[in-house]
């Protein structure tokens, strides 16, 4: 509560406001020169300001809760606790959020604001559904780490609908643009690394420092072990031919066992992919390769596949692979045919 007191002053009626911060326990004293009906109003406008603080949203009517400052406070707490290609992703979805929305106060960005905004982003950027959801888990984050702190008290991203994500169609490389791609890159660490990824299906990352050491590696049990998404660990057996490349790369002694920078990697594959005139592939299709190969062979099942690759769960390996599986679903059913003997309906009849 706050208190006002008269006060005897050659200036003029004066009053004395009294009160404390329900937070900090602090108590302040002001004088103010007014009559005692303004002092009255000015004593209530106070108390309706503790009151705020006190229940959590206090304070807030008094400044400016800028979007980029409460942004740039959540990368900067982002930066120091995710992996850094999260990092990365989450400054992206800042730097296109706050071009569309300028940087408004964060407390009038309301659902029709994040609803504008992915109607903009699928129409006028041409960004996919995929994409646009990404970005509204990203901000939805933001804005719980904003009640956190106790900027706002409601989240406008909760009950924004994400767009449907269409079936992903998977650029995966035949047998011969494998055989293309190989002839066209050198031997040396680079067609290695190229090779190591076809046979591991693993992410840019998974197989480059600092993610990927010879401590990652176990020759005599033939298995290396992956850092994925989330800092989630698994492991895939080592083949042959991925066992004669990490046994070569550690009797020359190198220091990791493929040194390339990640940007590096990724452009490099794009210009051998020239080289070998295949389009629409990136250094993620030999990722997809590498499961297409296991599901198009019926040697390893989804869920086996699932694993080796460290999806999150069967479902989106089953949303990368839906058209592999119906064919294999349509084989395996023909299968019948051999297996059972064939009936005439006509001589049932």
């Amino acid at each position: 509560m706050a208190t006002i007191r008269k006060l005897k002053r050659k200036k003029g009626e004066a009053y004395q406001l009294n009160y404390a911060d329900p937070t900090t326990g602090k108590r302040y004293r002001k004088t103010i020169y007014c009559d005692h009906k303004t002092a009255v109003a000015i004593r209530k406008d106070i108390e309706a300001r503790l009151a705020r603080k006190e229940y959590g949203i206090g304070s807030l009517k008094d400044k400016h809760v800028l979007w980029e400052n409460i942004a740039n406070e959540y990368l900067l707490k982002s930066d120091k606790t995710k992996a850094p290609e999260t990092t990365k992703r989450e400054k992206l979805v800042v730097n296109a959020f706050g071009a569309f929305v300028g940087n408004p106060d964060i407390r009038g960005i309301k659902v029709s604001k994040i609803e504008d905004y992915i109607h903009h982003r699928l129409k006028r950027d041409k960004v996919s559904p995929a994409t646009v959801g990404i970005e509204i888990r990203v901000l939805r984050a933001i804005f719980y780490q904003a009640i956190r702190w106790k900027y706002i008290s409601e989240n406008p991203v909760v009950g924004v609908r994400v767009p449907n994500h269409q079936t992903v169609k998977v650029r995966y490389l035949r047998i011969d643009e494998v055989e293309k791609l190989l002839n066209v890159i050198p031997i040396g660490n680079f067609k290695s690394l190229i090779v190591a990824y076809l046979n591991t299906g693993a992410r840019r990352n998974e197989l480059l420092p600092p993610s990927f050491k010879w401590d990652n590696i176990n020759l005599k049990e033939k298995r290396i072990y992956l850092h994925g998404k989330g800092d989630k660990e698994r492991y895939v057996p080592i083949n042959n031919s991925l066992y004669t490349i990490l046994e070569s790369l550690k009797k020359e002694g190198t220091e990791v066992p493929f040194h390339f920078k990640p940007d590096f990697v990724s452009h490099k594959i794009s210009y051998y992919y020239k080289e070998a005139g295949i389009n629409g592939a990136n250094l993620h299709s030999l990722r997809k390769t590498f499961g297409s190969l296991l599901i198009q062979s019926g040697k390893a099942d989804l869920y086996t596949v699932s694993k080796l690759l460290g999806h999150s769960s069967i479902r989106t390996t089953e949303k990368y692979y839906v058209d592999l599986l119906d064919e294999n679903y349509h084989q395996s059913v023909r299968l019948l045919d051999d297996i059972l003997p064939t009936i005439s309906y006509r001589e049932n009849a």
